[in-house]
């Protein structure tokens, strides 16, 4: 029997909280998207991306590294603020100026008149990311979100507004240019106009030595998400041309919209609450996979339907993961947590490139296999841990799992005689709907088991 509780909607509320962040940063992407997909295409978001990529990554090197020297300081002076601010706008400036003069050298790797354009236009952000540095780590340092989140709302609005008017006046892929430009911008002003002290522009070598000397591994571990993001965009992108980079950013925008919603709620490191934390990614993972055949062409035009297989195998990549945050959050040490990390990222980075010439199937493939072996691995060191707890912890996920497993099988075997014989809605609710009560049947009931699963 499942037993349907009715007097927690306050629990189910705090239990749903730390998810609403990243689903309306994610539903505000995708929205923006939708619209301007069909005016710029997959062939203007991939040179966009390609243009994009490179700038990004210099722009984390060196604003993200320097945030985090910032934060991990004892003690901070004022001059040390002054320093910092003097040498992300020498550092920035320098970067701009070499990406630059860099432009004509990449138009041999990719094909397009307009993007040397694109990546000049692109290449200020590392001066714009080294200006809100400063700002970003005094607010880090005093625990003050507000700012933050409020830099973060104004810039994606003003950006996006202006890329709206822009894109249906037809420039085309220099929308999304000025959409990341303004929204830089916007950030920084938003930033600076946080109240707070005063900084000057006083440079000191003492001051600078140790900020340098706060950039250790820990530090250079903030820039491997965003090489996870956009080098594998780039090798698709020389291997495959600009259109192949577009279908796939979509399919990695899904993919880690969906493991970021599903992986947000930090609970404590028990061995029960880390299984919970993997076994509730299951269920969403292969239904999203499932569904997306039905869900996602009806909202985009034929020149993306290309994405679909690609995206279907990156979201299956949710479920790996989850064990990869799960093994982070154990807080072993470190320094081996950074080296993990930047093994991760670097094999992710080569797997993409190897595969990339096989088409975009195979690139997701390699991509969701790599992450399977590095979640494989970090099952040792858990396991190791938690000792005698291991099992007890995982008990209580059995029959989860098979649910879960089960529900995607049901959607997966239904999926096309479904939609073939409904429209898209009542196809979408019947599916999502079976496969729900599936899993509620074979997990039973929650409260019995001790899952602590998200109320249903």
């Amino acid at each position: 029997m499942i037993d349907m509780p009715l007097d927690r909607p306050r629990r189910g509320v705090i239990a749903l909280s730390p998810y609403l962040a990243p689903a309306l940063r994610h539903a505000g992407w995708f929205g923006v998207f939708l619209v301007l997909a069909p005016v710029i295409g997959p062939r203007g978001y991939g040179l966009f991306m390609l243009a994009l990529a490179s700038v990004a990554i210099a722009e984390a090197a060196l604003r993200e590294t320097m945030i985090r020297a910032l934060v991990s300081l004892a003690v901070v002076s004022a001059r040390h603020w002054s320093t910092a601010l003097v040498t992300m706008i020498v550092s920035g400036g320098a970067i701009w100026l070499a990406l630059r003069a860099a432009a004509p050298l990449l138009d041999t790797l990719v094909g397009g008149p307009e993007f040397p354009d694109l990546f000049q236009s692109l290449a200020i952000l590392p001066l714009l990311g080294g200006l809100s540095a400063v700002p970003m780590a005094a607010l880090h340092r005093g625990k003050r979100q507000g700012p933050l989140v409020t830099a973060n709302v104004a810039g994606f609005t003003a950006g996006s507004s202006a890329a709206l008017w822009l894109a249906w006046s037809g420039v085309g892929a220099w929308s999304l240019v000025v959409q990341v430009v303004i929204s830089r911008l916007v950030e920084c002003l938003v930033l600076w106009s946080a109240p707070g002290e005063r900084i000057g522009l006083t440079w000191s070598a003492r001051h600078f030595t140790e900020l340098v000397a706060a950039v250790d591994e820990r530090a250079l571990a903030a820039i491997w998400p965003i090489v996870s993001r956009y080098a594998p965009c780039l090798a698709v992108g020389v291997s495959l041309g600009p259109t192949a980079t577009g279908l796939y950013m979509l399919a990695v925008g899904l993919a880690e919209a969906l493991a970021e919603i599903a992986t947000a709620d930090k609970e404590d490191v028990t061995p029960p609450a880390l299984a919970r934390r993997v076994s509730r990614v299951l269920l969403p993972a292969l239904l999203a996979s499932g569904l997306l055949t039905v869900a996602l062409p009806p909202l985009i035009d034929l020149r993306w339907w290309g994405a679909v297989p690609p995206a279907q195998l990156l979201l299956l990549g949710a479920i790996p993961a989850a064990i990869i945050q799960t093994r982070s959050g154990l807080a072993m040490s470190g320094a081996r947590e950074a080296h993990w990390q930047a093994v991760q990222t670097f094999g992710g980075v080569a797997v993409a490139a190897f595969a990339a010439a096989y088409g975009l199937t195979a690139t997701a493939g390699a991509a969701v296999g790599w992450l399977s072996l590095v979640a494989l691995a970090g099952l040792w060191p858990m396991r190791r841990r938690f000792d005698t707890e291991w099992r007890a912890g995982l008990a209580g996920t059995i029959r989860p799992i098979v649910g879960a497993a089960l529900a995607g099988l049901f959607v997966f075997l239904l999926t096309d005689p479904v939609s073939l014989a409904l429209a898209t809605v009542p196809a979408l609710s019947l599916l999502a709907a079976s496969a729900w009560l599936c899993y509620l049947l074979v997990r039973g009931d929650p409260a019995s088991a001790g899952s602590g699963d998200m109320p249903s």
